[in-house]
């Protein structure tokens, strides 16, 4: 949580990544969780979980689920990928409470389309000895009903210091987001997975 200088925890994430299998068929699944600290759930609490699934060997999106348990907000969306190419990508959506439908449509668009998920993991398998610095690659992502085009741009390599002992080499990547949703489109997320063959 940051509000002007003050920066604090305001909860904690778990990524995990496992063989796995989606309709009969091998792929791997991604899931992601937050949950608010007990200071801030008294303010604003927050119980998500988005689970991903991409095929193997090729790692195309398959599936993305996200469970939304927000301060009063609460519903559960399905993302399916009916088609996916470099040049067009498809996906049909259903989002729900309980019994009620919210949601219900197809979306589709002019690239490779991704949930967030399978976009780090789509990042984590590029082709990195044949990666320039200053590359892009235009992707899109859904959000909800919404198409959300992307553009991914690599930095190439970097060190993060978690402190004076703990460095790490990492590879950066700079993300442009156009959406409202992000008040800074340029550079709205800055992504490091690191220098090694685990990435």
């Amino acid at each position: 949580y940051k509000y002007g200088l003050v920066v604090m925890k305001g909860g904690t994430a778990s990524y995990k990544v496992n063989n796995s299998s989606f309709e009969n068929q091998h792929a791997i699944q991604s899931v992601l969780t937050f949950k608010t600290t007990s200071f801030f759930d008294k303010i604003y609490k927050i119980r998500d979980t988005l689970t991903s699934y991409a095929s193997i060997p090729q790692l195309n999106p398959i599936y993305h689920q996200r469970s939304v348990n927000e301060q009063g907000t609460h519903f559960i969306e399905k993302m399916k990928t009916l088609q996916f190419s470099d040049g067009y990508t498809e996906v049909s959506i259903l989002r729900s409470r309980g019994e009620n439908i919210m949601v219900d449509t197809i979306i589709g668009a002019n690239n490779p389309g991704f949930d967030i998920l399978n976009v780090f993991l789509f990042i984590r398998n590029l082709d990195y000895p044949n990666i320039s610095v200053g590359e892009t690659r235009h992707l899109a992502t859904f959000l909800g009903r919404r198409k959300v085009n992307i553009i991914l741009r690599y930095q190439g390599q970097s060190i993060i210091e978690r402190s004076e002992t703990h460095k790490f080499k990492a590879l950066k990547f700079d993300i442009d987001i156009t959406d409202d949703v992000f008040t800074e489109s340029s550079n709205a997320m800055e992504i490091w997975v690191s220098d090694d063959m685990n990435r």
